[in-house]
């Protein structure tokens, strides 16, 4: 939670709240961030989309900002690496049950 008093209330939603990873890289950055601004969760450390990927808040390690157009090309590729590790999974467990 940030106050009127501090810099980064802009930031702040109607409560005064601002999510700690958007907090975390705009203080990195000594700036408050856009609307339009994502901070997307790389999640090297632990399993993309995980509780310990969310509360992974290292920046620049997990943490990345890009735009929205940027953060959906991110999307797509994760998910396409996803299913390529899948099919390679099934095609590994094919040849050595063959």
């Amino acid at each position: 939670r940030v106050y009127p008093d501090d810099f980064f209330y802009p930031m702040a939603d109607k409560l005064g709240y601002v999510q700690e990873h958007r907090l975390v890289v705009a203080k990195a950055l000594g700036r408050n961030l856009h609307r339009w601004e994502i901070v997307h969760h790389k999640g090297d450390k632990y399993p993309k989309g995980s509780r310990e990927d969310k509360g992974d808040n290292r920046y620049p390690e997990n943490l990345q900002l890009v735009t929205d157009d940027r953060h959906r090309q991110i999307t797509i590729l994760e998910t396409r690496i996803k299913y390529l590790e899948a099919e390679n999974k099934k095609l590994k467990e094919l040849l050595n049950n063959a």
